[in-house]
């Protein structure tokens, strides 16, 4: 209502304008022109009634009010138009804007209201015309209409209600109309907005990647959980291929054109570099995006982060192999060392004959000899490869490892182009553990670092706290390691050294996960390699 009473006060200044320029332009090429000073009055009463309604439209609290006085006041403005410049039958003059100020009235407020407007019209254009036949009043261009027939003043009023009356049910229909359709479009249009909120709400709660693309590949739309797990923006990558994206060939336009169309083909796993850096294992889904068009609609990919449910498989899997190793160990003891204190006892028993010779003696004495080592090393496999007996209890890590450095620092296994560095501070480092198998994780790890760098290097060792663990950890300068080794890196048996077993990084893999911590690796090829060890802290006042 208040858009439209704005545009009403607006087309009644351009009017009233017009109406002054073809005053003053009449008035300047006629000399026989009646005294206009009571139009240019009327004028100005015009611009000051739309002013006083500006004014008032910020300060009434129902516009309907205003809607009425304006109309009914631009009713009274036009009759005292219509009484200076003359409006019969025979001279129509400015009668027609009645019809307009009914038509503004219909469209603002409702069809009776309308009609009212109109009779309200063709009131005060009867009354003005009686007025003037009666002599109460005086019309510059209304003198003769008092030798007008009654018949024909009765006709002007007449044409004037029909005029009036038809132009308020028409543009009160119209108005209506309009209304309805507007509401309906408005209806729509929320519609259509809740739509699409919901839409990007739906998208948005899926803690998936989604990927549009056209036909030729390239992206139209990537959702903000999609943009996060990547390490890029929507915007950004609009309208770059999906090759480009993911920086892996198997996303060529002609490969998803076969694996949209194929069932078997549409799901699978790529390795996916970050912006940072990071190497995600991503698991996708490619289908055929679904258009109206017969022609093909392009590409939808879903894809998901598998890095951690990656980890876990390998972390099953190697638990696995462990108790694998822990079984074979049970029984090739079993089978080894019972033949084993035969041939020694058997050798034992022949020493103790006095008829045989010197080298017989000699023989049988390493055949005992290599028997017992060969016993000793099959115990210390079993130590190595079976939790060690013994219940874990508060333990600072500090001294320990502090000492463990000194140690390391005076051992033979320090090359000369060697050496190490640690940085801890005071501590404490409380956690819950057994000392024997902690220190078995320190030198695992170390010595691995430390033969990791052939031609010397540093190996760092850092103690340190951090939301609520402990981390040590060890950083060398060595060889370092690709993705493939990483992964491999803590599976028994399996080593990078010609004379290892495979087995001291298993074992502190196997002894760390026991104590409910977790071991990481962060390496690249002749860039070295860093292995974290983080154990649950436990408070001063718990451990004591």
């Amino acid at each position: 209502m208040e858009r439209r009473l704005k545009r009403l006060m607006l087309a009644r200044v351009v009017m009233a304008t017009t109406l002054l320029l073809i005053a003053i332009s009449v008035e300047a090429v006629s000399e026989t022109l009646l005294p206009v000073n009571p139009l240019y009055f009327l004028i100005a009463l015009t611009y000051a009634l739309t002013l006083v309604y500006a004014i008032a439209l910020n300060f009434l609290p129902r516009p309907e009010v205003q809607a009425h006085v304006q109309i009914l006041v631009d009713l009274l403005l036009i009759t005292g138009l219509v009484w200076l410049t003359g409006g019969t039958a025979t001279e129509a003059g400015f009668m027609l804007l009645y019809p307009i100020s009914v038509l503004s009235g219909s469209v603002l407020l409702q069809r009776r209201r309308a009609l009212l407007l109109a009779a309200v019209a063709v009131l005060f254009y009867a009354l003005m015309l009686w007025s003037v036949r009666a002599g109460y009043v005086r019309g510059p261009r209304l003198a003769d209409l008092q030798s007008l027939p009654l018949k024909q003043v009765m006709y002007s009023v007449f044409v004037t209600g029909v005029a009036c009356a038809t132009v308020a049910l028409i543009g009160s229909y119209l108005a209506e109309s309009l209304r309805r359709a507007g509401e309906e479009l408005e209806e729509a249009a929320e519609q259509v907005a809740d739509l699409r909120e919901l839409h990007e709400l739906v998208i948005n709660s899926i803690h998936s990647g989604l990927a549009t693309a056209d036909a030729a590949g390239r992206v139209l739309y990537l959702n903000a959980f999609g943009a996060q797990m990547l390490g890029v923006s929507g915007a950004q990558v609009r309208g770059r291929s999906l090759r480009e994206l993911f920086a892996s060939e198997v996303m060529e336009t002609a490969a998803l054109k076969v694996r949209a169309q194929n069932d078997q083909l549409a799901r699978l796993e790529m390795v996916y570099l970050s912006p940072e850096g990071a190497e995600l294992d991503l698991g996708l889904s490619v289908s055929p995006l679904a258009t109206p068009e017969p022609a093909p609609g392009g590409f939808l990919v879903v894809f998901q982060n598998l890095t951690r449910i990656k980890q876990l498989e390998r972390e099953v899997h190697m638990k696995e192999k462990l108790a694998a190793v822990g079984e074979m160990a049970a029984y090739l003891t079993h089978e080894i060392r019972n033949p084993l204190a035969s041939i020694s006892g058997s050798a034992q028993v022949l020493l103790s004959e006095s008829h045989i010779s010197d080298e017989m003696q000699q023989l049988l004495g390493i055949i005992v000899k290599e028997s017992r080592r060969l016993s000793d090393s099959l115990n210390q496999f079993l130590v190595e490869v079976r939790s060690a007996p013994g219940s874990p209890g508060p333990l600072d890590l500090g001294p320990m490892v502090r000492e463990l450095v000194t140690l390391m620092r005076n051992s033979p296994e320090l090359g000369t182009g060697h050496a190490v560095e640690l940085d801890a501070d005071e501590g404490p480092y409380v956690c819950m553990a057994e000392r024997d198998q902690m220190v078995q994780v320190f030198w695992n790890l170390a010595r691995n670092g430390l033969e990791a760098m052939p031609d010397g290097g540093i190996l760092w060792v850092r103690l340190q706290r951090q939301d609520g663990q402990i981390v040590l950890s060890f950083r060398d300068q060595g060889r370092g390691m690709d993705r493939d080794q990483q992964r491999r890196l803590f599976e028994p048996f399996h080593t990078g050294k010609a004379t290892g077993t495979g087995l001291g990084l298993s074992i502190a893999y196997r002894l760390v996960r026991e104590h409910h911590g977790d071991i990481t690796v962060r390496s690249a090829p002749r860039q070295g390699t860093e292995v974290q060890v983080r154990l649950p802290l436990v408070s001063v006042a718990a451990a004591s």
